[in-house]
């Protein structure tokens, strides 16, 4: 209930100032899911079927021409309210035609944009690489010899999805980013408090590196837009005290990626690739762990109103040395996501949507989740 009135007050603030050039949006979606009743990483509730809610709070306010402010708000059924977004954009405020962004946004690295909100995306979930957890723990035991929990815990996190992301869901990040366009070109430079996999730890930043984010763009001609980026910085907390006194900065994540997405007629392809290494703290010394995330999603408009889509995403572990034994240091896994589309109206829309996952090793190599969501935006 607290909730809820948080949220009404969010609202009532928006409307009351709506002489000041602020606009407020937002969507809702109610679900109705089921999974397999397996302890694999994607099983939701334990495969109960159940209900839940999203709800998203857009706030945009321009207090002078080339000043926006704007915010994000999250409330669901699992989750707090949380603000997700929250920027000042200074927009064409040199010849060249920049763009500043400062404050707590979403970073400058494939090109998921407004489909991670309910509204926009054509299934229930998103790919793989952004919620699936790996083997690589995202917070140490506290200890006196950190060389040696990282590999205990990453051997045991095995295909138990218990880690950090490769792509931290919506990857929003507090810091400082330049961005704008040439022709054909769009181009972004990011300064932030961490990288692509640690956006929902903290705000404040851990360790004395700064995650930084490169990404350009080039679109063509109309429907076709290729993109890449790279990120890379510390990605282990300050309190990680390594033998010797080592700095935990010197311990870096690097992400490389490449994007394309493709509209003609009544279809809409996205496709994403990324290849990450993360260098480790092992007992037996320093060592990079690899692994490659990759999706492709379709969308194809049948008639009217109805649309049908089809997602296959997953994840390839490179090899590591663990205790005794090499080879990949997680398990890798493929999903298929497939689903319908019905616009009741315009802003009204109905989604069914199946969704198998293969883990190949593990007690729960395959998993399902079949689910219903009504999404209202405003």
């Amino acid at each position: 209930m607290t909730r809820i009135v948080h949220i009404a007050a969010c609202c009532a603030a928006a409307a009351a100032s709506a002489t000041a050039q602020v606009q407020f949006s937002g969507q809702t979606a109610a679900d109705f899911y089921k999974s397999g009743a397996t302890q694999a990483p994607r099983a939701v509730d334990n495969g109960r079927p159940s209900f839940g809610w999203d709800t998203r709070l857009f706030i945009e306010g321009q207090p002078a021409e080339h000043v926006t402010a704007l915010a994000n708000i999250r409330a669901t059924n699992t989750d707090p309210i949380t603000l997700d977004y929250v920027a000042l954009r200074l927009t064409d405020i040199t010849p060249l035609g920049l763009n500043i962004q400062a404050g707590k946004f979403d970073l400058p690295f494939g090109n998921l944009g407004e489909r991670r909100f309910p509204r926009k995306n054509v299934l229930f979930g998103l790919p793989s690489i952004y919620e699936y957890r790996t083997a690589l723990p995202d917070h140490f035991t506290p200890g006196s010899d950190y060389r040696i929990v990282p590999e205990r815990d990453i051997v045991a996190n095995a295909g138990r999805g218990a880690g950090m992301r490769l792509l931290d869901l919506g990857m929003y990040h507090t810091g400082v980013m330049v961005f704008g366009s040439a022709g054909i070109v769009d181009y972004a430079l990011a300064l932030t408090t961490g990288t692509v996999s640690t956006t929902s730890y903290s705000t404040d930043n851990y360790s004395s590196d700064l995650g930084k984010t490169v990404r350009l763009a080039v679109t063509p001609f109309t429907g076709l837009t290729v993109g890449a980026a790279y990120d890379w910085g510390a990605y282990l907390q300050s309190a990680y005290l390594l033998p010797g006194g080592e700095d935990v900065s010197a311990y870096k994540e690097r992400a490389a990626e490449a994007d394309l997405e493709f509209s003609r007629g009544h279809a809409v392809f996205f496709a994403e690739a990324v290849e990450a290494a993360f260098t480790v703290p092992l007992t037996t010394g320093d060592s990079d762990l690899r692994l490659l995330g990759y999706y492709a999603e379709g969308k194809y408009t049948l008639m009217p109103r109805l649309y049908a889509a089809l997602r296959v995403s997953g994840l390839t572990f490179g090899n590591a040395t663990l205790g005794a034994s090499t080879g990949p240091w997680d398990y890798d896994m493929i999903e298929w996501e497939g689903g319908l589309g019905y616009f009741i109206d315009r802003d009204v829309l109905l989604k069914a949507v199946r969704r198998e996952t293969r883990t190949r090793g593990g007690t729960s190599p395959k998993d399902n989740l079949t689910a219903l969501q009504l999404v209202v935006a405003y």
